[in-house]
């Protein structure tokens, strides 16, 4: 008998924990579009009015799939951020790297599904935190006599985060660049905005 046709027994915390986790990867196979409910409960192999228990229609599904995106890009983003040498360039890479090689996660946490028409003050709040590492990161720097104590680190992180912002939606689009060169373009973006504000150390 294969997954999809098995009959499971969960615990309340486990289905809905076993939903997101085959949630996330049925995204990555067939696209955030073609998920549903009833696909979903098929190939955990539940009945379809169990996920209602957990879930109330696909747009809840996708917030809850959106957090649990926000949580593996905040783990990739920390072993950056909280490494005592760390710096711009690895910021910069891992955030590149993360929405190119996880593109619908990173849909999940910033695409139009779950911004457009959706009221979920929580959700955005948590997506917008969680960029604050870089700001986090930046304001170290400047702490540090790296960046000009006259610069606004909030303007200078938006601007940042802007630019990444755009280049991976580009990349995941498939409107321009390879995965390699998305990278040097990333690095040399961050170059221009180094040459703007006068930092020249650290790489």
């Amino acid at each position: 008998m294969s997954s999809n046709q098995e009959r499971h027994n969960y615990h309340h915390g486990d289905l809905r924990q076993s939903l997101i986790d085959h949630g996330l990867r049925m995204v990555s196979e067939v696209g955030i579009g073609a998920l549903s409910l009833r696909k979903l409960a098929e190939r955990v192999g539940v009945s379809p009015p169990a996920l209602y228990h957990h879930f109330k229609n696909k747009q809840d599904l996708l917030l809850a799939l959106g957090e649990a995106s926000i949580d593996h890009f905040e783990a990739a983003i920390d072993q950056v951020i909280k490494h005592p040498n760390a710096s711009l360039n690895d910021f910069v890479l891992a955030y590149v790297r993360f929405a190119r090689d996880n593109p619908e996660q990173y849909e999940l946490m910033l695409g139009r599904d779950n911004w457009h028409d959706v009221d979920n003050t929580a959700f955005h709040k948590r997506a917008r935190d969680s960029f604050r590492g870089l700001g986090t990161l930046l304001l170290k720097l400047q702490s540090q006599g790296h960046i000009a104590a006259d610069i606004n680190v909030l303007r200078l992180t938006q601007v940042a985060w802007a630019t990444l912002h755009g280049l991976c939606r580009m990349y995941n689009d498939g409107l321009a660049f390879s995965a390699e060169t998305v990278e040097d373009i990333a690095l040399h973006a961050l170059s221009l905005i180094r040459g703007a504000i006068g930092q020249h150390s650290p790489p």
